[in-house]
């Protein structure tokens, strides 16, 4: 990827605009003081840090999609909608483009992501694909380039440090606004996602995307722990289900490859792993590939990573497109979807 055009630092002008958004949302009489979350209430301090970086980054990806075409300036949604509007519709986050001077809709239709590093998915609602199969998903980051520490790393610090002139508050610790810097780290079409992500419907648990080193399922004089049972040997290869903690029955992400030499057995919870005879892979379209050293146990089986509330199992309350970022990794090492500079050009061509 050319990091060079790959990378955008903000201007005053940049944060005027996103300043000005907020407050407008803030002072809308039709918006109410809680979240988005509908967690508690919410003042214009928790709206800049909840709309801020998103804004900033939607203009910073404009900006690099410039950077990529000789004749465009991109322009993102700076418009407030009703929470009405908001649950329905599937605007596009780029909704204006001026192409030789003739202002006009986009040609793609964009959305736009602020990158999680510790996110397990990646995607959009399925409420903002709808029955589109053309578009792209952009993933932006947006992080300070200065060597501080994280907590030094305040977006909204970083505005009242710029801003507020005052003898008497001193903000020199945070970041300065001038060291905030964004770039694009993933892009894909809908239809990718469609065809090669996964449909996690509403009613559905979000599963954890790694299965990690388990009790050694053998005791140092070659007897298997009183821990497991064997439950079967596979050899070569087997297509193969994995179980949902100890429940019975199956998601629709269940289906794993198996190739190698291995053993998979069962805890007294009736909890499934997989220890390694010899070197052993397996494989999910959903989930990637994971390779298990040979004498080391794995756990293999999901976990829900919405948890309980009261003792009960918690599920999805919405219909999601995802990859899984292990497998989205993959699939762009494998070439089998395009390379994010590939798709960075394609947009900025054709928008």
């Amino acid at each position: 990827m050319d990091d060079k055009k790959n990378i955008y630092k903000f201007s005053e002008d940049d944060l005027s605009i996103a300043l000005d958004f907020v407050k407008n949302y803030h002072l809308n009489p039709t918006k109410g003081l809680r979240g988005r979350t509908n967690q508690g209430k919410r003042s214009f301090g928790g709206e800049l840090d909840e709309w801020i970086p998103g804004k900033l980054l939607e203009i910073a990806v404009c900006r690099i999609l410039e950077k990529y075409s000789t004749d465009k300036s991109l322009s993102p949604d700076f418009k407030i909608y009703s929470n009405h509007e908001v649950g329905e519709m599937s605007d596009p986050d780029i909704t204006s483009v001026n192409d030789l001077n003739i202002k006009r809709k986009p040609n793609v239709f964009v959305e736009i992501k602020r990158f999680d590093p510790k996110a397990r998915w990646m995607g959009p609602r399925q409420h903002q694909l709808k029955d589109m199969e053309e578009g792209y998903m952009v993933h932006g980051s947006i992080e300070f380039d200065d060597g501080l520490s994280i907590k030094q790393h305040d977006i909204t610090a970083a505005i009242l440090k710029k801003i507020v002139q005052s003898n008497s508050v001193n903000l020199a610790e945070f970041s300065d606004f001038s060291d905030l810097v964004a770039r694009i780290e993933y892009v894909y079409s809908f239809k990718d996602l469609k065809e090669k992500g996964h449909y996690f419907e509403s009613g559905n648990i979000i599963p954890e995307t790694d299965f990690p080193s388990a009790r050694s399922a053998y005791k140092k004089d070659g007897n298997m722990s009183k821990v497991y049972e064997h439950k079967e040997t596979i050899e070569g290869n087997k297509s193969i289900k994995m179980k949902w903690e100890n429940k019975n029955e199956y998601t629709n992400f269940c289906d794993w490859t198996i190739s190698g030499n291995c053993q998979i057995l069962k805890d007294k919870t009736d909890k499934e792993f997989i220890y390694a005879i010899e070197d052993t892979k397996m494989f999910s379209k959903v989930f990637g590939t994971f390779k298990i050293p040979k004498g080391e146990t794995n756990r293999f089986y999901f976990k829900n990573t919405l948890g309980k509330n009261g003792g009960k199992d918690v599920f999805k309350s919405i219909d999601d497109y995802w990859f899984s970022k292990r497998r989205l990794d993959e699939l762009l090492l494998n070439k089998e979807i395009s390379d994010t500079n590939s798709s960075i050009k394609e947009i900025a061509q054709n928008i």
